[in-house]
């Protein structure tokens, strides 16, 4: 479980497998790189598996500045790197797109495929600003613990949250997401300001794969349709009966469909 200090910061990194080819998985809001398990499991056999955990979030450090997502996208071309890892293949989920796709268009040479899940190149909309205010101020206060309940909708499709063989699963996220620390509204502060890449994303030239869980209540499927429309070439995919964190709620369906996706790029000599 090594760190590595990217940009004067304390970053924490897992390198797991050693194929020959290199998975990068940029996490979201709240859900740090454990929320890549099932990920981990499915492709360290074949690939080269990296997560980490953004400034601000998880074991990295939780500093109080330098967390927009300029910085993050900044901090991950660094790693990238540092660490000797490109061109990877570069999976982001939800604010993890917001950072991947930064990347994607501004240092191309870095990123074999880009697969984005749940994403947005828009600004956060005005009419959820106050909403998002408001639960990051009582974050802030309280931690996120009293606020679970609001948090799991968030991040979860009604199928996942009220199916009873899924409980289990369920209440481990709680859990987790009750053992959040009061730091993570900086992190959510910088998301909920974020400026729009729309007039970024002619850039992006790696083949890209955009997700999206038809249940998905904080980034729409239309807005994910809109990021697939302004990427060349790029692929669509709709999950039914899934919500934000697809890779969580779905993840045979959604390993399936990253595995075949990199599979179609030639490798490079």
């Amino acid at each position: 479980m090594p760190d590595i200090r990217i940009g004067g910061v304390r970053l924490h990194y897992d390198i797991h497998g050693d194929g020959p080819e290199t998975i990068v998985f940029v996490h979201g809001l709240m859900l740090a790189s454990e929320s890549w398990g099932a990920q981990v499991a499915a492709f360290s056999a074949t690939h080269r598996v990296v997560t980490f955990d953004l400034r601000g979030q998880g074991r990295s450090a939780h500093i109080a500045a330098g967390l927009d997502l300029d910085n993050l996208a900044a901090d991950t071309v660094e790693l990238i790197r540092a660490l000797r890892l490109g061109p990877v293949h570069l999976v982001g989920f939800s604010m993890g797109t917001f950072v991947a796709m930064r990347v994607a268009a501004r240092r191309p040479e870095l990123v074999r495929t880009l697969t984005l899940i749940g994403p947005s190149a828009e600004a956060e909309e005005p009419e959820n600003l106050p909403r998002y205010r408001l639960l990051i101020a009582l974050v802030k206060l309280f931690g996120p613990g009293p606020f679970t309940a609001p948090l799991m909708k968030i991040l979860f499709g009604d199928t996942f949250l009220n199916d009873p063989a899924r409980r289990p699963e369920a209440d481990r996220w709680r859990a987790y997401l009750r053992r959040l620390p009061r730091a993570l509204h900086r992190a959510a502060a910088a998301s909920a300001s974020r400026h729009a890449i729309t007039g970024e994303l002619s850039a992006i030239t790696a083949p890209t794969l955009v997700i999206s869980g038809e249940e998905d209540r904080p980034i729409s499927p239309a807005k994910a349709r809109a990021v697939h429309a302004a990427i060349a070439g790029s692929r669509f995919e709709a999950i039914p009966a899934t919500g934000h964190a697809v890779m969580i709620e779905q993840p045979e369906v959604f390993n399936a469909l990253l595995r075949d996706f990199v599979r179609r790029v030639p490798r490079q000599a």
